[in-house]
């Protein structure tokens, strides 16, 4: 080891010149083992004594090695620093007359991690110790690919778990009922460039399977729980049933009851979202605003697309698929637009409906006259109601496949 015997050959040079004392009279105290995150700063705590014989120390050369690394780390020695990039003193003011001789790693790789040694020579003596880095990285929430995709209780095919991290820890599956699946598929492990490792495994799935929720747990080398991610199985009408109703347990859109209109004046339906207080990073997948006789919606968003009727708008200018109120603003009010509306909100850990009225005021006895009219000819539509319906039912469906899970909570 190259490190090594540099250590060894400067060792020999300094006792052959009798420039340093015996090392009793210094010694350096270092931290066992290390533990450092992927991607995070390290530090490798490492600190010089004197003994009390010792008057006016001071510190002629630092080096840090690392065992399989040629040269040094960090190296100071006649007044001059050196280091390879991303390494320096703990102490960012550090001057010979600082004990703390301790390294700081800026952005730990899994290259990093391995064994390191630390020599000081003072005017008093030399030493040297040694300290271990063990590095980390946290296993991400597991993506699940069904295969083929839009696979269900009916049809044979596949689940692929994967998840990142490092060391190497392993994947299992578990039933709806969280009891581990007792014919484990094998795990695959595959080492990326930066040295973490990719877990991989694949679940089989047979037609007319009793079974329709699967999860994929990660486990670091610990053997403890980092992560889990679910995928629900649609096929029946009580699975679909018992999946949307736990996903309406974590989104609720709080909406004015009944609000009132002034006639060719602005007029604005107040709905805000409310997302359960442990969810992480809730976001917005689709909202549709649509009113009681009119077969398209008045005001839809989804995949990033916001489409309206003419007159409509979210009341909030600036809205974007963070911003929890979904108020809907109507801007230049007619007698058309009394009546119920319903506002349905698609969200990344579930989905919810509420309904608000409009009724509208500030009419002239001819206005009332078209009112009564327009009410009269929406009793008779019933078609528009299937074609929301249609479209609500199939956004419930996209939302199974395409949502985060929303157990994440745990």
């Amino acid at each position: 080891m190259a490190s090594a015997g540099f250590l060894l050959l400067t060792l020999a040079v300094l006792n052959s010149i009798g420039s340093v004392k015996s090392i009793a009279f210094v010694k350096i105290h270092c931290k066992t083992q290390n533990i450092g995150q992927y991607e995070q700063e390290s530090r490798l705590d490492c600190v010089i004594h004197y003994s009390g014989e010792v008057k006016d120390p001071e510190i002629m050369v630092v080096t840090w090695s690392r065992e399989g690394v040629e040269e040094p780390i960090l190296k100071y020695e006649n007044g001059k620093l050196t280091s390879l990039p991303g390494y320096s003193f703990a102490e960012p003011s550090w001057n010979n007359k600082n004990v703390n001789v301790s390294l700081l790693i800026h952005k730990t790789a899994v290259k990093d991690e391995g064994v390191y040694i630390c020599f000081v020579t003072t005017n008093s003596g030399y030493k040297l110790n040694q300290t271990r880095l063990n590095v980390t990285a946290k296993y991400g929430v597991p993506t699940i690919q069904p295969q083929p995709q839009n696979i269900d209780l009916n049809t044979d095919g596949s689940l692929t778990c994967k998840s990142t991290g490092y060391p190497k820890g392993r994947l299992s599956w578990f039933d709806k009922d969280n009891k581990p699946w007792l014919d484990q598929p094998e795990v695959e492990v595959l080492k990326t460039e930066n040295g973490l490792f990719t877990l991989s495994s694949t679940l089989k799935i047979q037609r007319g399977s009793a079974f329709s929720q699967y999860t994929c747990k990660v486990f670091n080398a610990r053997g403890d729980e980092e992560a889990e991610k679910s995928f629900i199985s649609v096929g029946s009408s009580q699975s679909h049933a018992e999946s949307f109703y736990h996903l309406a347990a974590f989104v609720k859109i709080h909406c004015k009851t009944q609000n009132v209109g002034q006639y060719e004046q602005e007029s604005r339906l107040d709905c805000v979202i409310h997302h359960a207080e442990d969810l992480k990073v809730p976001e917005i997948v689709a909202i549709i605003w649509s009113r009681e006789g009119v077969e398209e919606p008045v005001l839809k968003y989804e995949n990033g697309k916001l489409t309206s009727l003419p007159g409509y708008s979210f009341a909030e200018p600036s809205w974007n698929n963070k911003n929890v109120n979904v108020s809907l603003l109507i801007h230049k009010t007619a007698v058309k637009d009394e009546g119920d509306y319903t506002c349905y909100v698609f969200t990344n850990s579930g989905f919810n409906t509420n309904q608000t009225r409009l009724s509208v005021t500030g009419l002239g006895q001819d206005t009332k006259d078209a009112k009564d009219s327009n009410m009269i000819l929406a009793t008779k539509i019933v078609a528009p109601v299937l074609v929301v319906g249609s479209l609500i039912v199939g956004l419930l469906v996209l939302l199974l496949y395409k949502r985060q899970s929303w157990r994440e909570y745990h």
